[in-house]
């Protein structure tokens, strides 16, 4: 990790530990000697840092092309290593960026449903989370981030355990395959809500 990712992990852990009431599952569950596709749901703009404070290595994730249109934020963004997607387009170059990340053992981090999402239900995901797991033999780690953002309450965020889809590593598989292997890692993911459905 580099010096500006170490100040923004540590000072968004002690952000959400000191005006939240945090709660972390399963985090015994990952094991620090691998890498992962980092992959979960997406209720607010805070969804990235929480994540980033709480896992333990450093983790590359995707963001939206717009977010990188203030060369300011873009510049900063980079420098953590984030990096963009044309969400609306099959962005060849953002899939070969992620499978380099993983392919040099780093840990990707995905909102698989590509926006945010409100509704207790998840949103009918691509081929990509299940894709890029598959093809770099990754395990997938599903977190479930459970809140509704205001301060003083509830922060649930859980580590499930990691799926390895070691039965089609080196199989040629068709894109529906790779499309209902994403969707069950989302419907793992949305069968955890407690706090958020209480709002």
């Amino acid at each position: 990790m580099n010096l500006l990712y170490r100040i923004c992990k540590y000072g968004a852990y002690a952000y959400y530990r000191l005006f939240f009431k945090l709660k972390v599952e399963g985090l015994d569950r990952l094991d620090l000697n691998t890498h992962y596709v980092v992959c979960a749901n997406h209720l607010n703009l805070q969804d990235p840092m929480v994540l980033g404070a709480l896992l333990p290595f450093k983790t590359r994730f995707m963001g939206k092309k717009e977010l990188f249109k203030n060369p300011i934020v873009g510049a900063f963004l980079r420098r953590i290593g984030v990096f963009p997607v044309d969400r609306d387009n099959n962005d060849l170059k953002a899939i070969k960026v992620a499978l380099s990340i993983l392919k040099e053992k780093q840990s990707l981090g995905l909102f698989p449903e590509g926006t945010r999402n409100s509704g207790f239900e998840p949103l009918k995901v691509k081929a990509g989370t299940a894709m890029l797991a598959i093809k770099t033999k990754t395990p997938v780690l599903p977190i479930t981030i459970d809140s509704f953002y205001k301060i003083g309450k509830p922060l649930r965020v859980v580590f499930h355990a990691p799926i390895v889809f070691d039965v089609y590593y080196d199989q040629k598989l068709e894109s529906e395959v790779y499309e209902g292997l994403s969707q069950e890692i989302m419907t793992l993911i949305y069968s955890d809500l407690k706090h958020y459905k209480l709002k």
